[in-house]
């Protein structure tokens, strides 16, 4: 599917967006702090309503978060050793 995109359009959407919402990849720990900040301020305001207009918005943030933190795990906290007698 071909989506016409009107990117001058979209530049002010997402400037405006990220104006009140600090939505982007994240690549440091401050950008992670930051991103978690606002994933619970969203569930403060969502909770488990799937109507709610950001909701979806919950859903990226909580990709964004998860991707992050699968990226970054120790080895010890991506295998966890079972314990052998």
């Amino acid at each position: 599917m071909n989506v016409a995109v009107d990117s001058q359009r979209l530049i002010r959407a997402w400037l405006a967006l990220r104006s009140v919402a600090p939505v982007s990849h994240i690549e440091s720990e401050g950008d992670y702090e930051q991103a978690t900040a606002l994933l619970n301020g969203l569930l403060d305001i969502v909770r488990d309503d799937a109507n709610h207009p950001l909701y979806s918005l919950v859903s990226v943030v909580g990709d964004l978060i998860e991707a992050y933190e699968i990226g970054h795990e120790s080895p010890s906290e991506a295998s966890p050793q079972t314990n052998k007698a």
